[in-house]
């Protein structure tokens, strides 16, 4: 099966453009590999002051470490009640069962964990971004996990919704 076999690139409510179920899909089923270059956070916001890359680009996959998206995995949009979530490091998995046509969408802020500074050694000021989800929990703004409503940090956190590196920095008591 090809990497993305199972989305399709359609005019989006969200952002102009998104990625869409190209069938049904259970709740578990990996949709797609996300996959890029590796580089660093410097290197990453180098890349978004100098107008190389848009903020939303890259996709966080460590400790200040990020992939540079290819073109399909990239239009995969933001919801603050996404139906799909990062496993491991990189893989896009169904949430909950999402139906044919419907938009594919992870919450972005689960994969970012920058330093708790406001800006980074370079002086850039950390990425933050409107929220255009549109649902009933939008938060408004994308941000960072530690930013997240703590209920909504627990409801990643306890169903495991969250990349590798998230759950071991965000441990939670058993």
């Amino acid at each position: 099966m090809h990497a993305y076999a199972l989305l399709e690139i359609k005019k989006s409510p969200i952002s102009k453009i998104g990625s869409f179920a190209t069938q049904n899909i259970r709740k578990g089923t990996r949709i797609c590999l996300m996959r890029g270059e590796r580089f660093t956070l410097e290197q990453m916001l180098k890349r978004v002051a100098s107008g190389e890359e848009a903020g939303s680009d890259p996709l966080g996959i460590d400790d200040e470490i990020y992939l540079d998206l290819e073109e399909r995995a990239r239009l995969i949009n933001h919801s603050c009640n996404p139906n799909a979530y990062i496993r491991k490091k990189n893989e896009l998995v169904a949430m909950r069962n999402i139906k044919k046509g419907e938009e594919i969408t992870f919450d972005y802020s689960t994969t970012m964990n920058e330093n708790k500074k406001k800006v980074n050694a370079a002086g850039m000021r950390l990425w933050t971004c409107k929220c255009q989800c549109g649902s009933r929990n939008c938060r408004g703004i994308i941000h960072q996990f530690r930013t997240l409503p703590r209920k909504r940090q627990l409801f990643y956190l306890r169903n495991k919704y969250a990349p590798d590196f998230i759950l071991r920095a965000f441990p939670i008591e058993k």
